[in-house]
């Protein structure tokens, strides 16, 4: 009788309820460190989570006008899946559709740049898929994320010999 490797099964989900502040803020880089320790995330897979979550929480912290009380938190939840992380983030401000904002225009010298407004370009950059629903006075930003698999060392050291020839 053979033996099966061990499976080992990820964490059904990551939530985490932050105050709609620049401290809240500051909360969210443990909580990814948590998430791709715990999910095992290659390098470039974390970056694209943590700068989604980061450039989606701010805009909320920074843009959102409060309709009640409730608007003084952000939530943010991770599904993780085997191909993409499900990433939901929840907040009670003022609608606000982040996909009909147009694309940005990316400026052409140091003349025409100014800090700020790519945010929303640089989700659509690293998101597989961004969906925005408004439902009983919550903004709901649902971004997937692909999982991006570890080269490994194999594969990196078949290249190497391949560029040597």
């Amino acid at each position: 009788m053979t033996q099966s490797p061990p499976f080992v099964a990820e964490p059904e989900s990551f939530a985490l309820r932050i105050e709609r502040s620049m401290a809240g803020l500051t909360r969210m880089g443990d909580w990814v460190d948590r998430i791709a320790a715990a999910l095992r995330l290659d390098t470039r897979t974390e970056y694209a989570l943590r700068l989604c979550l980061e450039e989606a929480a701010s805009n909320v912290v920074v843009h959102g006008a409060p309709d009640e009380a409730e608007a003084g938190f952000v939530g943010l939840s991770l599904v993780p899946e085997p191909e993409a992380l499900r990433v939901i983030v929840e907040d009670r401000c003022s609608a606000f559709d982040p996909l009909k904002v147009p694309a940005a225009q990316i400026p052409t010298g140091l003349e025409d740049a100014r800090v700020g407004g790519l945010g929303i370009h640089l989700m659509r950059q690293y998101a597989q898929a961004i969906e925005y629903e408004r439902r009983d006075g919550t903004n709901r930003l649902m971004l997937r994320i692909p999982r991006i698999q570890p080269l490994s060392r194999e594969a990196g050291s078949s290249r190497e010999a391949d560029r040597q020839g």
